[in-house]
């Protein structure tokens, strides 16, 4: 039974329908962005805002919600669990969308400055783009899917911050920038593990469809210890504090699915891994908040 089979049974009694509705609505997925600023906030100590949160929250579910829609037919192949799913609401997704767009545009007017909008609008536009025109250069440009999709987290999660509070971008953001943007492209090379079949027939230029699987986990190793440095870097020049250190936790978090994942690609199998991957990056406020507190 792969990832998604146990959630493609919707009326069996596995999941109720409100979860179904957050996994597969891209809620949950959307969390990881205004997780991103929290850890942003902890690591830098700058005050973070609600308005500013919501913000967050509300681009990446905009951008994944319009990327499932237009992407329906094309995930019965890999995820068969969202696209069953989805086709029960398949005729109000314009309407989600619109009241999605209009919260944003509130908060956005209200709350936000003049920079911070123009990078708003850059992401969400870039997000829309690349679902339409710029995947295709994904068949020219090696990990371009991948690097796209790690420096979009990371201008978020990084950068909003002070430019919501009319901040200079300094080092410290420019660290956690690197750090963000390194572990969610390991992320998004993951994720490729499992539409391998589905990128290879698209011709997508992605790490397991030039290397191999066995060999993209191989990669993916190296890039998790390779993806601490920026961290370790700004704790030894004490530009970050030395509770950042408590995120190597991390490392051995990633480990420990990786070799889940070879296990599983062996026997075709993916159980919960890409869950437990993107649940990485809703734990590290909590992490860092935990430290703080018993510190």
């Amino acid at each position: 039974m792969n990832h998604y089979d146990h959630l493609t049974r919707l009326n069996s009694g596995y999941l109720p329908s409100f979860l179904d509705e957050l996994v597969y609505g891209g809620y949950l997925t959307a969390l990881v962005a205004p997780a991103l600023i929290l850890f942003t906030s902890l690591l830098t100590n700058t005050r973070v805002q609600i308005p500013l949160l919501v913000i967050a929250y509300l681009i990446p579910l905009i951008i994944y919600s319009y990327d499932y829609y237009r992407d329906l037919n094309k995930d019965m192949i890999t995820n068969l669990g969202r696209t069953s799913h989805l086709q029960k609401k398949v005729h109000y997704y314009p309407i989600i969308l619109l009241i999605y767009g209009t919260i944003l545009g509130v908060l956005i007017w209200k709350y936000a400055s003049n920079t911070l909008i123009i990078l708003i609008g850059l992401m969400i536009f870039g997000g829309l783009l690349y679902s339409t025109i710029l995947k295709k250069l994904s068949t020219k440009v090696p990990l371009f899917k991948n690097i796209y999709t790690g420096i979009n987290w990371a201008l978020g999660g990084a950068f909003f911050l002070p430019l919501y509070n009319s901040m200079n971008i300094d080092l410290s953001f420019l660290i956690v920038f690197a750090f963000i943007m390194l572990r969610t492209t390991i992320n998004s090379i993951f994720f490729d593990l499992k539409d391998y079949q589905v990128d290879m027939g698209e011709k997508l230029k992605t790490l397991p469809v030039m290397l191999g699987k066995d060999s993209s986990i191989k990669v993916l190793h190296l890039l998790n210890v390779i993806s601490f440095i920026p961290l370790i870097t700004g704790i030894y020049l004490k530009i970050l504090p030395l509770n950042s250190l408590s995120m190597l936790i991390f490392c051995f978090f990633s480990l420990f699915y990786l070799i889940m994942a070879k296990n599983s690609l062996s026997s075709g199998s993916w159980g919960n891994l890409s869950y437990l991957a993107d649940l990485e990056f809703i734990l590290w406020p909590i992490l860092l908040i935990a430290v703080i507190t018993l510190s």
